[in-house]
């Protein structure tokens, strides 16, 4: 036991040397214990030798947290990674599903006793991870592929439409979020519906359908959004006056927010006021990559790093901080707002979702018993910001990527507004934008945007817990307690899926030629908005708004994108544009037809 703390007290010395100042306080206290220890008192009375024992740890905690480098930290790192690698061999060798196992697929930079750990580092590294996916996807044609890692669970990668179905509507109830994915992201989304599964992820989709519906889209959403998009049109032709370069995808991420902010919560944020990021933004996208680094490292390497408050954790922990300040002003204000429209009979005449919830609280059956945990509204409001948000403003940026890319596209869009939205409109077009109605008939602009979402879902890795061994329609086994990852952005480059020129953006793929009406895709096949129980909420109000913005857009503005070639993707949670989306734009005149801007 003495060589136990004996060796603590090394390491001690060791972690304190940076820190000449303090270190013969600690010595002395140290030594102190040390002797305690020692003595026939310490040895006689084990209760008093575990106070000890935990004021040294504490000691040890509190200095190792406040004032140690970084670089002090990595001295038990070599001692952690080798239990890791003890524990998989125990795991595989004691495994009974070996043998299936081997019949899967595994890449080429498989390696003994590490598998596949050094290709979820290079992925953390390089942040080629989707790429990287359609390589080995192609590679197998298709066929489910094997990651094995240190630390982590075993992660099956799949890419066909039948497999998709299988996991999302077949077999959902065995394929749930699991307690893996919601660890990795329980501290930005809380128990919210991305991280929720039963009867709670039940609760809050019924609830949050009251929001979305057609009538809602109609009479409100639409007016809302053509609001704020005459806000961000003003900016977009101070822009062109001017001739300075702009960040579209900063600017479409300030716009969604205020948009969303407003239907969503009856709130108004001011973001299209102002040039300056809000400090919300930052903190979210820096989040959303923080998480999606916790699925390609060990949960020990992120958890020590989040107990010391160091590296990606580190400032994580500040992010939620600025995050939870803005989401409790959102909160505050929906609040008031409920207060504010409360009828005589106390009856909440406004329709938000942070009404939404607290009134399928009070009449729920034991509303008299149950309790509303404020932290669970914040959860709420995270979730439905990042699908508001993120969803909208990350598919117009890759939309205005692809026309830059391919001019001809935009010309035929721009005809087609010019065709399709009668001259009858024209003197209400001018003053309120182009209508939900109007944007119905843009076929052409429609299989853009649909396109759009095929090469650039918005969730571009779908992971899922195996509550229980199974076997996908393929004859595929499937381990419980693993993961199956959905690989969305690799499947809509899969030749077996989607032909040919599968890699390619042509808007004509999903428009018959013979009736020129639009055609029908599995939402199995083409799955940017999810499928099967889980499909998205949002859909129709994110592509009624990309819509307006598009034909607003189209007919008054030209956006060039600089260095397209250049542009890629961030790794996150979802598939924001890496680094800045700069555009300069220009003046122009519709073929035809009105300025709907």
């Amino acid at each position: 036991m003495y060589r136990y703390f004996a060796t603590e007290s090394c390491i001690g010395h060791l972690r304190l040397a940076a820190e000449p100042t303090k270190r013969k306080r600690i010595q002395r206290q140290i030594q102190r214990r040390d002797a305690h220890l020692r003595s026939p008192t310490s040895r006689q009375n084990p209760s008093r030798r575990l106070k000890l024992k935990s004021r040294s740890r504490m000691l040890s905690i509190s200095s190792l947290r406040d004032k140690i480098p970084f670089s002090a930290v990595n001295v038990g790192v070599g001692g952690l990674v080798l239990a890791s690698v003890v524990v998989l061999l125990v795991k595989t060798r004691n495994d009974s599903t070996k043998p299936q196992l081997r019949k899967i697929h595994r890449p080429d930079t498989t390696l003994p006793l590490l598998e596949n750990t050094l290709d979820f580092i290079r992925a953390a590294r390089d942040g080629d991870m989707h790429d990287r996916a359609v390589e080995l996807c192609s590679q197998f044609n298709g066929e489910p592929i094997l990651f094995r890692s240190i630390g982590m669970p075993d992660e099956l990668v799949i890419s066909t439409p039948e497999a998709f179905e299988d996991v999302l509507k077949t077999q959902f109830n065995n394929f749930p979020k699991g307690s893996y994915m919601c660890q990795n992201l329980k501290d930005l989304l809380g128990d919210g519906i991305f991280a929720a599964d039963g009867d709670l992820w039940v609760h809050q989709r019924k609830t949050a359908s009251n929001l979305f519906t057609m009538r809602a889209l109609r009479d409100s959403m639409a007016a809302t959004i053509q609001r704020h998009a005459a806000v961000l049109f003003d900016i977009l032709q101070r822009a062109s006056d001017s001739g300075e370069t702009l960040d579209l995808f900063r600017l479409l991420n300030r716009f969604t927010f205020e948009a969303f902010a407003e239907i969503g919560f009856g709130v108004r944020m001011g973001c299209l006021d102002s040039d300056e990021e809000h400090p919300f933004q930052k903190a979210f996208d820096h989040a959303q990559r923080a998480l999606l680094l916790r699925f390609v490292r060990p949960g020990w390497f992120w958890k020590t790093q989040r107990w010391l408050g160091v590296g990606v954790e580190g400032e994580l922990k500040s992010d939620i901080e600025v995050i939870n300040t803005t989401v409790l002003e959102i909160v505050e204000k929906a609040l008031a707002r409920r207060s504010s429209n409360c009828s005589d009979s106390g009856v909440d005449t406004g329709r938000d979702i942070v009404s939404l919830f607290l009134d399928s609280v009070g009449s729920s059956p034991n509303a008299n018993t149950q309790q509303f945990d404020p932290m669970y509204l914040r959860d709420i409001v995270v979730n439905f910001l990042i699908a508001g948000r993120d969803t909208t403003a990350q598919t117009l940026s890759w939309f205005f990527l692809n026309l830059t890319k391919n001019p001809h596209v935009e010309t035929t869009i721009r005809n087609e507004i010019a065709e399709k939205i009668q001259k009858s409109g024209v003197e209400e077009a001018e003053t309120t934008g182009a209508t939900m109605q109007d944007v119905s008939q843009l076929v052409t602009l429609e299989a853009a945007l649909r396109e759009t979402l095929r090469l650039h879902p918005p969730v571009p890795l779908i992971p899922k817990h195996v509550a229980e061994d199974t076997t996908l329609a393929d004859g595929t086994f499937v381990k419980g307690n693993s993961l199956v990852v959905l690989a969305t952005y690799a499947m809509a480059r899969m030749q077996h899926v989607w032909g040919p020129d599968a890699a390619e953006f042509k808007p004509e793929r999903w428009i018959d030629s013979t009736t020129g009406k639009l055609i029908s895709v599995s939402p199995y096949k083409f799955a940017s908005f999810n499928a099967g129980p889980r499909l998205c909420l949002g859909m129709n109000l994110a592509m009624l708004e990309m819509k307006l913005v598009v034909a607003g857009l189209l007919s008054k503005f030209h956006i060039e994108v600089q260095d397209p070639d250049k542009v890629t993707y961030d790794v996150s949670l979802t598939l924001p544009v890496k680094g800045s989306l700069d555009v300069k734009i220009s003046r122009t005149v519709s073929p035809t037809g009105p300025d709907f801007a």
